[in-house]
């Protein structure tokens, strides 16, 4: 299975430090990149590539608290949350404002780090449901943005 940590070699919880992050991917492309393997035979440079992908995909997570999230929960087999009708309402609050013109940016990004603090908390403690309910909450806020 495809674990960004282990490919990063990195301890696998929320709360990471993303400068370690950044500079264990620039240690692992060095390794592995496949320019390193110009001259090498085509099965090398297949399986550089490879792991070249791969260790950007693993960068591409570790560095994004959703998809952070959302691997730590799946790699727990919990169930993602697909439904909160209350929050629902609030969001499409937050979309009928935005629709009348209101910049919401700053309460936004207020929420998604008061979300972010959420998920570090949740999962410092193994509370997968108040996790659950927090990623569902910030993938939410960060469509909301994007608008």
């Amino acid at each position: 299975m495809f674990d960004p940590f282990a490919i990063l070699n990195i301890n696998k919880t929320f709360s990471i430090d993303l400068m370690m992050v950044e500079k264990c991917y620039f240690e692992a492309q060095k390794q592995i990149h496949p320019d390193r393997f110009i001259n090498a035979s085509s099965d090398i440079k297949k399986d550089a590539v490879q792991r070249s992908s791969e260790v950007n995909k693993a960068y591409h997570i570790l560095k994004d608290p959703l998809l952070r999230a959302t691997f730590l929960l799946e790699n727990e087999d919990i169930k993602l949350l697909s439904n909160e009708p209350l929050f629902l309402a609030e969001v499409m609050a937050w979309n009928e404002r935005q629709g009348a013109g209101e910049d919401l940016s700053e309460e936004l990004k207020c929420e998604k780090e008061l979300l972010v603090k959420e998920l570090a908390a949740s999962f410092e403690c193994k509370d997968y449901e108040r996790a659950r309910t927090a990623l569902y909450k910030l993938t939410y806020v960060q469509k909301v943005m994007k608008q």
